[in-house]
């Protein structure tokens, strides 16, 4: 698995599309590259739909009303709910589909355009404001957007119960994925599968701004970053099964 994927919004024509995560990877949705073009029909599915506004101005289109986005807004239809994200051959996001677990549902009927207020965000080094998660209407994931100061990161190698996908929006992301240190920079993605060791941080002079989607969004009261050590030795072989 490439888990740093960089897109170009200039190759996709009007009407285009460039799959960047499809569902045989096993990661809880598929990410398009889209640029708009000409009107599509509304309709309803049975998976929640996002769109993260990368270039131009976008809509949120209804039957008979249009809800008009900006860059860095995010738009969401939940599941069963009748919608289509359009706009002309400027307008560019990356539209993510998320299958709901067994059981579970969007709570809410209200389609949004969600925008971010920087004067929210909570925290100064690692700073961030919540988009959408399950207490404002989302059954599959969790959307964060996160300005990040030089140098400051995240917490040291740790591992999700979950997957985490990264947007990169500004500056770059340096990442390490076990022993492997890779940079992510603007117009990419990071890919990081549930369970894979990794820690990550802006190892630059400027800030560092990104998008993350936690999916599925963790249980309340679940350990979020379970602390992982890397040991400068070789691993034994197992002695008994482990509990």
């Amino acid at each position: 698995m490439r888990h740093i994927r960089p897109f170009d919004p200039a190759t996709i024509p009007p009407d285009g599309g460039q799959t960047l995560i499809d569902e045989q990877e096993d990661l809880g949705c598929t990410i398009t590259l889209r640029r708009g073009g000409s009107a599509r029909a509304a309709q309803a599915s049975p998976q929640e739909r996002f769109a993260l506004i990368l270039e131009g101005a976008p809509a949120l289109a209804l039957d008979g009303e249009d809800k008009p986005a900006a860059v860095g807004d995010m738009m969401f239809i939940p599941a069963g709910v009748s919608g289509r994200f359009c706009g002309d051959a400027h307008a560019v996001w990356l539209e993510v589909h998320a299958d709901l677990r067994a059981g579970g549902s969007s709570t809410t009927d209200d389609v949004a355009v969600i925008k971010v207020d920087h004067t929210k965000f909570e925290g100064d080094g690692f700073a961030y404001q919540a988009m959408i998660d399950r207490t404002s209407g989302s059954g599959t994931m969790r959307v964060n957007v996160l300005q990040v100061q030089p140098g400051s990161g995240s917490p040291d190698f740790h591992i999700h119960a979950f997957a985490q996908i990264y947007v990169i929006q500004e500056g770059e992301m340096t990442i390490d994925i076990g022993r492997s240190r890779q940079v992510a920079k603007a117009n990419s993605l990071v890919i990081l599968p549930q369970g894979l060791v990794h820690r990550n941080f802006n190892a630059s002079a400027a800030v560092e701004r990104h998008v993350s989607l936690l999916v599925p969004e963790p249980e309340e009261g679940a350990v979020f970053d379970y602390a992982i050590t890397i040991n400068e030795f070789e691993a034994e072989l197992l002695t008994s099964i482990p509990a």
